[in-house]
């Protein structure tokens, strides 16, 4: 039986894998934990036969060892969270356009690249939560409305830093423009209860204790939430219904430009996409798959159904240095 190694990613000067590879194995970047995406691989090694290894990174140093390894690169494929930093690598040249009925059939056209050179697979709502013992869901609408007034010293953020909050700052200019959009940061950082915090877990507890009333977050978080806590007086309410619709940004994968195994690093694309694969990392990351005709974890399809922002996703990497002047500008932390 075919095995997988897992190489955790410590530093840039670790030994580089070797660049000659057998052609039934793939190596995998991926800033992923391995928790949620070993079992993918194992799965995958089970049916097709193909060992993978895979090094564990922070996103950014995964791309930048990329260029640095030019044409002797050592990967097949990066897998990882951020539609920016996919918009990044695409724009640096560091991945190989994919020609794939499957992917287009599979993909969402705004849940992958305009140059068909990465490929979303899975999906995170980012959205409001808040209090229901001191909020009426009547009281919220979506993003901008939490730069009202009525939310002075009632409103959670995750710091400026994470990329969750720059993705969502990036893709409310799609939504606003520039000018509105920095209306609405100015009013977050106005609404501000307490300092942006590191973690949408932290803004959980701020909730909880009362050090505000309203955050936004990653949704997959709330399924954690509700494990540990299932008498949560939090509740999720999805932004901007009358408008854009809820953000979501994307777990994506890339098949590198230098890769020596493009053949089977995108049937490995493909097959993340496909049913059963969906479903099972659905299950492990509460996050939403990509494929239109696969349902989402149980305990997250229970949440119901919203409209989604359906702007492409890239876009979050197109509008980063803008958002980033905004963010700045607002003295956003």
């Amino acid at each position: 039986m075919r095995f997988i190694t897992c190489l955790i990613f410590l530093t840039s000067m670790m030994p580089f894998l070797p660049k000659v590879h057998a052609a039934d194995e793939l190596v995998i970047y991926s800033s992923k934990n391995a928790s949620f995406v070993k079992p993918l691989f194992d799965e995958y090694s089970r049916e097709s036969g193909v060992a993978i290894s895979f090094i564990v990174g922070p996103m950014p140093a995964l791309l930048s060892r990329l260029e640095i390894e030019g044409q002797g690169n050592k990967a097949d494929i990066i897998l990882g969270t951020g539609a920016s930093y996919f918009w990044s690598g695409s724009e640096k040249g560091l991945f190989a356009t994919v020609p794939s009925r499957t992917l287009e059939r599979n993909v969402p056209e705004h849940l992958k690249s305009p140059k068909n050179d990465w490929f979303s697979f899975s999906k995170r709502a980012r959205t409001i939560i808040y209090n229901t013992e001191k909020v009426s869901e009547s009281d919220l609408m979506g993003y901008a409305d939490l730069a009202d007034k009525k939310w002075q010293g009632r409103l959670c953020l995750t710091t400026s830093s994470v990329d969750y909050s720059l993705s969502l700052i990036a893709m409310l200019i799609t939504s606003y423009g520039v000018e509105k959009t920095q209306t609405i940061i100015e009013g977050w950082v106005n609404n501000l209860a307490v300092p942006p915090m590191q973690d949408d877990m932290q803004i959980f507890e701020a909730i909880t204790k009362g050090r505000c009333d309203v955050g936004i977050i990653n949704s997959y978080y709330y399924a954690r939430l509700q494990r540990e806590q299932p008498e949560t007086n939090l509740k999720l309410f999805w932004a901007d219904q009358n408008g854009s619709g809820v953000h979501m940004n994307v777990t994506a994968a890339a098949v590198t430009a230098n890769s020596s195994n493009k053949l089977q690093a995108i049937d490995f694309l493909e097959w993340l996409t496909t049913k059963q694969p969906q479903v099972s990392y659905a299950n492990l990351s509460m996050e939403y798959p990509v494929n239109p005709k696969v349902y989402p974890a149980r305990e997250v399809a229970k949440w119901g159904r919203f409209e989604e922002d359906t702007h492409p996703v890239a876009q979050a990497g197109e509008n980063r240095k803008a958002a980033l002047k905004l963010i700045q500008s607002a003295h956003y932390k």
